[in-house]
């Protein structure tokens, strides 16, 4: 995966919008849409104490580019999701449809994360020395029992949290699945690598460059050119080791999706048919409205 974590400071984006395009009802989407500009700031300022201008000028930044995004993007992301859905529906499924799926929703992710790159520069630019220093004191809090939940983990304890999230996560597409469906998932899990640690120092590298950027403020340009490596491409902080394993990962999690997903039921493919056209229908409506 090439994300395997958004990063603290920008993660509020996409967790607003997954809260909304996921977890909403068709009747309230366009609602909650609208409130996700104040969202963005109001999470953002968990994070560091905000001045009244610094959270109407981001603010407004948000909802410009929330609003270019529902116009441009979401149609786009649509037509993955029917795509998708029309190749669950055939019953015949690939690994290398699954990696051709993953590869366009990537795209577009980043290029929603471009868009946030300016508004990001225009925002951190903003904030004083002592606000700087609350911010990094608040992400380093939640970095470290972040890194304590993981390090303290055992490789048994991972392995069976991944097979149980998983599981839980298909189950939302497919309903209950079967003790052969189950076993599939576990099987194809226990052959993953497991690169907590070295996610953990990636992780630790880019927080260590995100804020010597932010403290050290160069020109705007640097700052954006900087900033983009950081949001847009954190592959570049992987060492080579931890690129090869999330890669296999990524591939042997392929295989076995395409075979769980040629097999499943009738009631099964009908469900995950129904899911990702009522996620379709969601996007085509929000995108037209005014």
């Amino acid at each position: 995966m090439r994300h395997p974590r958004l990063q603290r400071f920008c993660s509020a984006w996409l967790l607003a919008i997954v809260f909304v395009l996921l977890g909403a009802s068709a009747c309230s989407t366009r609602f909650l849409y609208e409130k996700l500009d104040w969202f963005v700031v109001w999470k953002i300022g968990s994070y560091v104490t905000l001045q009244d201008d610094q959270k109407a000028e981001l603010k407004t930044g948000v909802h410009d580019h929330l609003e270019y995004v529902r116009r441009n993007d979401m149609p786009r992301i649509a037509e993955v999701l029917r795509q998708t859905s029309l190749e669950v529906e055939s019953g015949y499924v690939t690994a290398e449809m699954i990696d051709a799926r993953y590869s366009e929703m990537l795209a577009l992710f980043d290029e929603f994360m471009l868009g946030i790159v300016p508004i990001s520069v225009k925002f951190l630019r903003s904030l004083d020395e002592e606000q700087v220093a609350e911010l990094f004191e608040n992400l380093e809090e939640i970095n470290q029992e972040m890194y304590e939940e993981y390090s303290g983990r055992t490789p048994e304890e991972r392995k069976k949290n991944r097979n149980e999230s998983s599981i839980k996560g298909i189950q939302r597409f497919t309903g209950k699945l079967k003790p052969a469906q189950r076993q599939l998932i576990s099987d194809s899990l226990a052959g993953m690598g497991d690169a907590s640690e070295q996610w953990i120092e990636y992780q630790r590298e880019w927080q260590d460059s995100f804020r010597l950027l932010v403290e050290t403020r160069p020109p705007e340009d640097e700052y954006r050119a900087e900033l983009t490596r950081l949001f847009v491409y954190p592959r570049n902080f992987h060492t080579p080791e931890y690129r090869a394993t999330v890669d296999t990962n990524r591939l042997i999690f392929n295989e076995m999706m395409a075979e769980l997903i040629s097999g499943l039921t009738d009631a099964q493919r009908q469900r995950m048919v129904k899911k990702l056209a009522g996620w379709v229908d969601d996007l085509i409506k929000l995108s037209k409205d005014t």
